[in-house]
């Protein structure tokens, strides 16, 4: 599975970013920046006077692979 990784600037210039586990996963670059104009606009995240998404910056799909080495079953070593 992806995960939507949207990153934004807050208004003080820090790196933010909104992670979205079930986004669609076949979308495009305008589709993403107008989402991110939106949830930018909408200041609904304010924290301390602060918009924590205030800019777009980036948006990326990101693949977790989990590689087990031993375990993970419930067997119990001999």
């Amino acid at each position: 599975m992806k995960t939507l990784d949207l990153e934004f600037l807050n208004e003080v210039g820090k790196a933010k970013h909104l992670r979205l586990a079930y986004a669609n996963q076949d979308l495009d670059e305008t589709t993403v920046k107008h989402a991110m104009d939106t949830i930018a606009g909408l200041k609904m995240f304010e924290k301390d006077l602060v918009n924590p998404y205030a800019t777009p910056r980036a948006a990326t799909y990101i693949e977790r692979k989990v590689t087990p080495i031993f375990g993970g079953d419930d067997t119990e070593a001999a």
